[in-house]
């Protein structure tokens, strides 16, 4: 009984822990988070979401969970935004992530370029972006596998 009571604590202490963090994480800003099944947990504007993020690589279905998406605007006026990604894989995952930024009519601001995002065996990573425009509204985060034979694939 000893060890099951040791290990309730331990489980009560981590989630208190990942709580605080959690508020502490919201009096900063003001992020929305999704789970990793795309349930909005959170919201703070309509113009963030499970939405916002598009695996548009079908080879990725079952491998890459998306843990959390958002957006906030900085001191600066720019849209700065994120997204919580983990590899559910035992092996490293090559990807490619881009974002596009939109205005309030839905007009895309940038033409988005692919940057490589790694992540290793089972690791959880954030990526984030900030806008170069107070034009920007919205966002569409995408992420894929590289193409066969580029550069970001490591070989």
């Amino acid at each position: 009984m000893r060890a099951a009571g040791s290990k309730l604590g331990t489980w009560a202490a981590l989630g208190a822990a990942v709580m605080s963090m959690t508020c502490a994480g919201a009096t900063r800003a003001e992020p929305v988070f999704v789970s990793g099944e795309g349930t909005p947990a959170a919201s703070s504007d309509a113009g963030s979401g499970f939405d916002n993020l598009e695996v548009v690589d079908s080879r990725l279905n079952g491998k890459v969970a998306v843990l959390r998406v958002g957006s906030e605007v900085g001191q600066n006026n720019l849209l700065s935004v994120f997204a919580g990604l983990k590899n559910k894989t035992g092996r490293r995952l090559d990807l490619e992530i881009e974002t596009i930024y939109q205005d309030k009519d839905n007009n895309a601001l940038n033409a988005g370029s692919w940057i490589a995002f790694t992540l290793k065996p089972y690791e959880e990573k954030e990526y984030r972006s900030a806008s170069i425009s107070e034009e920007a509204v919205d966002f569409l985060i995408r992420v894929r596998r590289p193409p066969a034979g580029s550069a970001s694939t490591g070989k």
